[in-house]
């Protein structure tokens, strides 16, 4: 419910900027600068251009985000796990080198070797569980980049939007005002039936 609330005033300001902006460009250019004309412009402008820039932002935080798990995966060659002392079993190196493995598998989806507790070179067998998490990661980046290529879209809609705007604003300057009547015409108009 918040989302749809969200969106909407978001799409009512965006609205009203714009069509601020429309006819600020519209009245500078029909009846040159007025303070009132040139007010409007400056705040709808700063408006579209703030609202552009924040959708901007998040793109390059998203995109960045996104890249991070384009990463490369590490050679696969077995897990090692580098101990200073010589008295650790074989069965904590072995338990060492499948988390190193498990936490390869999740970030980059690569099956890696690791050595067992008799020595031998094992490759990397995922639960169920692994598999979940992996899927987790993936899901995560693929609602990453395209948040990305939703900001980046919002952002370039938004210089789109104001450009339009100005554009139409200044089309729109020429056409001719209603000419003011003055009020002995008005009277002439109305006894003009009567003559008949």
């Amino acid at each position: 419910m918040s989302e749809t609330i969200d969106f909407v005033l978001h799409a009512a300001a965006g609205a009203a900027a714009l069509l601020c902006l429309f006819e600020a460009t519209r009245r500078i250019c029909a009846y040159g600068f007025h303070r009132s004309a040139v007010l409007m412009f400056v705040f709808a402008s700063a408006a579209c251009a703030f609202a552009g820039g924040f959708a901007f932002q998040k793109y390059t935080t998203l995109n960045a985000v996104a890249a991070s798990g384009q990463r490369q995966p590490p050679p696969a060659k077995a897990v090692a796990t580098n101990f200073s002392r010589a008295a650790v079993s074989p069965e904590k190196k072995e338990q060492q080198g499948l988390v190193l493995a498990r936490q390869i598998f999740r970030e980059f989806g690569t099956l890696s070797s690791y050595v067992d507790r008799n020595g031998e070179t094992r490759t990397f067998a995922p639960t169920a569980d692994d598999l979940k998490a992996r899927e987790r990661v993936v899901a995560y980046y693929a609602q990453t980049a395209f948040a990305a290529r939703s900001s980046l879209a919002e952002s370039l809609l938004w210089v789109i939007g104001a450009a339009v705007a100005v554009l139409l604003g200044f089309v729109m300057s020429f056409g001719k005002p209603p000419v003011a009547r003055s009020p002995e015409e008005g009277d002439l108009v109305a006894e003009a039936p009567l003559r008949r």
